[in-house]
């Protein structure tokens, strides 16, 4: 017996063999290749050949059997680990294209892996055409922003068309004075609407935005009142395309000599006061 009458526990046999034909045979394999070994130890004190060439026959169909058994019963090796998080863009920013196909070839039984690299190379192509796209369309953007101030800086010297210069149209019998004034009024819209994109709507300082000014009023007038309202971009703004008075517009529009002396003193103030 396996176990002691008095081992015998209250739910089943005594032992674990009855339940389980697998471990009962390797049981009597066991027992068996103690007895061949002592059968051949004892054929080959006494000589017998035949009979010790018996048992070594039966030691080696029981030890093969074994090995069977317990080879059987050996769980299978699992899998290594995927090297998968090692590939994803995060991990690899700093990484060139040619090393992540290097690591493809070596990882050569590690379809996760290989699954993440070309994500990670889908991802990088995917990027750099967006930012191909951004770049265009910045370029584009800039591009147009150019030609629209080279037309109004255009406009702004000479608009001799009547359907957008009203001073232009000759059915309407202006008087010099009233063309005048009026090409000024339009020098003035397009120098005011210019300046307001270029400074992005920056054209009053704080104490010209607490007293309600009306920054296209600061285009002309006295130069005093323009210098303490405007911003700084405005006045550096002034300072590269000019801010013309109406003496000076009136001056080099009729070419008096009685306006001279006024369009003086105004190009002189604004010089000193207002450009930067």
């Amino acid at each position: 017996m396996c176990r002691a009458r008095h081992e015998r526990p209250p739910h089943g046999r005594r032992c674990p063999g009855h339940a389980d034909p697998r471990c009962r045979e390797l049981a009597n394999i066991r027992q068996r290749l103690g007895r061949y070994d002592r059968a051949c130890r004892t054929a080959n004190d006494a000589q017998d050949w035949k009979r010790l060439d018996h048992y070594v026959a039966l030691l080696d169909r029981d030890v093969a059997a074994l090995a069977r058994l317990t080879q059987d019963r050996a769980p299978a090796a699992s899998p290594p680990p995927s090297r998968a998080a090692e590939f994803t863009p995060d991990v690899t920013w700093q990484w060139t294209d040619d090393q992540l196909m290097d690591a493809f070839a070596e990882l050569r039984d590690d379809l996760a892996a290989h699954e993440q690299i070309v994500e990670t190379l889908a991802w990088r192509e995917d990027l750099a055409r967006q930012r191909d796209a951004d770049i265009a369309a910045w370029e584009a953007q800039k591009e147009r922003e150019r030609r629209d101030r080279a037309a109004a800086e255009l406009a702004a010297i000479e608009d001799a068309s009547p359907l957008t210069n009203p001073a232009r149209r000759p059915g309407r019998k202006l008087t010099a004075e009233q063309a005048c004034r009026e090409e000024y009024d339009s020098y003035l819209y397009t120098h005011y609407m210019q300046a307001e994109s270029d400074c992005r709507g920056q054209l009053l300082n704080r104490d010209g935005l607490a007293a309600g000014i009306d920054p296209a009023e600061l285009f002309s007038g006295p130069a005093s009142r323009a210098r303490k309202y405007a911003s700084e971009e405005l006045r550096t703004w002034w300072g590269r395309h000019g801010r013309t008075t109406y003496a000076e517009w009136k001056y080099s529009w009729h070419g008096r000599e009685s306006d001279k002396e006024a369009a003086r003193t105004a190009k002189a103030q604004s010089l000193g006061e207002v450009t930067a």
